[in-house]
């Protein structure tokens, strides 16, 4: 039986991209996802973060245009970095009779990094699409245990989760990082 497969854009908002690493190009390719799920019959639902700065109504929450779903589009508000945290995500997909999701969006560090360890512990298929997350450019001066710091930047930060998603293995769970362009449904 083939997976039915949904594509998940996670937080792809003014607030969160507009220093985003490889902006442009990513947001590109989100779009291209968008399209081709959409033309393939494949549900696209999109995660929008409602806390901190990212105020229903403000500018900083609004989703970029180039990626805006339509009317009738899903769209889930969320409080936490992790999409199905205190969301009905779960069971929006399970509705659907979705087996394997598709991850692309913002932050890398953040909301992508944890709503893909939670897709995979909840049993997901998950494919991150590499070069389909972005985060701020950074670089940040992130703490060791000795207090000294390492700065890591956002192509860093992209590499290392591309690498931790791809390396994580859950039993019954396949787990795939590929291009936007070598996605399959």
């Amino acid at each position: 039986m083939t997976p039915t497969t949904a594509l998940l854009v996670i937080d792809v908002q003014q607030g969160n991209t507009a220093e985003g690493w490889d902006r442009d190009a990513v947001v590109g390719r989100i779009a291209g996802l968008i399209d081709r799920a959409r033309a393939d019959g494949v549900p696209v639902i999109w995660i929008q973060h409602e806390a901190g700065p990212f105020v229903p109504g403000s500018d900083t929450w609004q989703i970029l245009e180039q990626v805006r779903p339509g009317a009738g589009d899903t769209v889930l508000g969320k409080r936490y970095l992790d999409s199905f945290a205190d969301t009905d995500l779960k069971a929006r997909l399970d509705a659907l009779g979705v087996t394997r999701l598709v991850l692309c969006g913002a932050s890398t560090d953040a909301c992508i990094r944890s709503t893909a360890a939670r897709s995979q512990i909840e049993g997901y298929d998950t494919v991150l699409v590499a070069d389909g997350h972005t985060t701020d450019e950074g670089p940040w001066d992130l703490p060791l245990p000795d207090g000294s710091t390492v700065p890591v930047g956002a192509r860093e930060m992209v590499a290392f989760t591309n690498f931790v998603v791809g390396d994580t293995e859950y039993p019954g769970v396949r787990t795939e990082v590929v291009r936007a362009a070598d996605v399959t449904w």
